[in-house]
């Protein structure tokens, strides 16, 4: 990758919805992303993670439509038409379908299922902390 390339970085929702509300490494990766630091890839299926914890947990309309609408706009939308099936949870398997659609450089997650296989392909899975270690530290 040359120097003239952003990364291109899929974020688990559960570190999305962990940086939105909680803030922390997952919120300094939200950062990393708002001030262009990288390109974030997104899939339908995170999309409707994240409006599913939204509305479970009361978040207003407008206050949903805000940060709904920051992902679709900003982000960089990837249809994933491959199946990938190498987890116990299925779920899991939809964000390595986005990575290996998007020729990801990282997955940032905090599922220990998806952590334990440290790559995907090109894909260098890691934490919010081990993330923003190896490329802002």
């Amino acid at each position: 990758m040359s120097l003239l390339t952003k990364l291109r970085v899929v974020i688990d929702s559960n570190v999305l919805i962990s940086g939105l509300i909680w803030g922390g490494n997952p919120g300094t990766v939200i950062k990393k992303w708002r001030s262009n630091s990288f390109i974030l890839l997104i899939s339908p299926f995170i999309l409707a993670e994240l409006v599913n914890f939204l509305e479970q947990h009361g978040i207003g309309d407008n206050e949903k439509e805000v940060i709904v609408n920051e992902f679709q706009t900003g982000a960089t939308k990837v249809i994933p038409s491959r199946k990938v099936d190498i987890c116990r949870d299925k779920k899991d398997n939809q964000v390595l379908d986005l990575c290996l659609a998007g020729k990801a450089d990282y997955l940032v997650t905090g599922d220990k299922d998806l952590l334990v296989l440290k790559e995907l392909k090109k894909t260098k899975i890691a934490s919010p902390k081990e993330f923003i270690e190896i490329i802002f530290n």
